[in-house]
């Protein structure tokens, strides 16, 4: 598969052969069909790359080997791409219906835009209460939480071009930080879009290290942000400490658990 294609599909993998038919049948299972897999592997030591095989005709690059974490496995990926257009699927997430693909690049409303972005539908929350996130974002919105999915999105190639790789001096939050670079350049464009398109699942690297991510983007804020933004979040991380710390002992309880579901009754009314 040499030939350009309408949209890449990186997936990053690591020792994922319980994880990895679902998400590439996600894909594969599109009624579009204009589009390649690249698969960036870690170096798995698992049945991950023999699972790949039943994915062949589908997949544009492999590239398997020890990376520097999961951006540095993204950035190999976007460099590999021959899409106009980057999705990332990583291993354990998947598409929200066959049609998602379809539906997106077959809009002649989006594809003037650099990023289109949508909802996400959590899986594998701890306390089993899953929920849709996403909305539409304005730069001020990233000064203190993480507002956009990466599942959600779909960038063009060339803003990556534009505005650079993901920066590997941050293991855990190089994506949000990305989004931040994109959202202050006034020359790129974004699309919301109201629909949930992937399962997301919440158990990532990320949400067990929440406090190292939030020193990160603490950091992010000293670089991006205005200063008494930036100093704010610092003095905050006493309070997202116990915040983080009251979610983690309580989240098995049966009172946690019902306050989780009242907290998101009205965000799984799907699309």
């Amino acid at each position: 598969m040499s030939k350009q294609v309408k949209v890449s599909l990186i997936t990053v993998c690591y020792n994922a052969a319980a994880l990895i038919e679902d998400t590439l049948n996600s894909a594969v299972n599109q009624t579009f069909q204009d589009f390649e897999l690249v698969i960036v592997d870690g170096g798995s030591k698992d049945d991950t790359l023999s699972k790949l095989q039943a994915f062949k005709p589908f997949i544009g690059t492999l590239i398997s080997e020890k990376d520097k974490g999961i951006y540095d496995a993204m950035n190999k990926g976007v460099a590999a791409a021959k899409g106009e257009w980057v999705y990332f699927l990583n291993a354990g997430d998947a598409f929200y219906n066959n049609n998602i693909l379809q539906d997106i690049f077959t809009n002649q409303s989006l594809l003037g835009s650099d990023l289109i972005y949508a909802k996400v539908e959590t899986k594998n929350e701890p306390t089993g209460i899953n929920y849709i996130n996403g909305k539409p974002v304005t730069l001020p919105m990233f000064y203190y939480h993480y507002p956009i999915c990466h599942q959600g999105t779909f960038a063009k190639k060339s803003v990556f071009s534009t505005i650079g790789n993901f920066e590997l001096k941050y293991p855990l939050v190089a994506d949000s930080e990305w989004f931040i670079r994109l959202f202050k350049n006034t020359n790129l464009s974004t699309k919301f879009v109201d629909r949930v398109v992937a399962y997301y699942d919440i158990q990532g690297a990320t949400y067990h290290k929440r406090m190292q991510g939030y020193r990160e983007y603490i950091s992010v804020g000293f670089i991006h942000f205005p200063f008494s933004v930036a100093v704010l979040n610092l003095l905050l991380y006493p309070i997202i400490w116990l915040k983080v710390w009251g979610i983690r002992t309580f989240q098995n309880t049966s009172w946690f658990k019902k306050y989780r579901a009242i907290k998101f009754k009205n965000k799984l009314s799907g699309e």
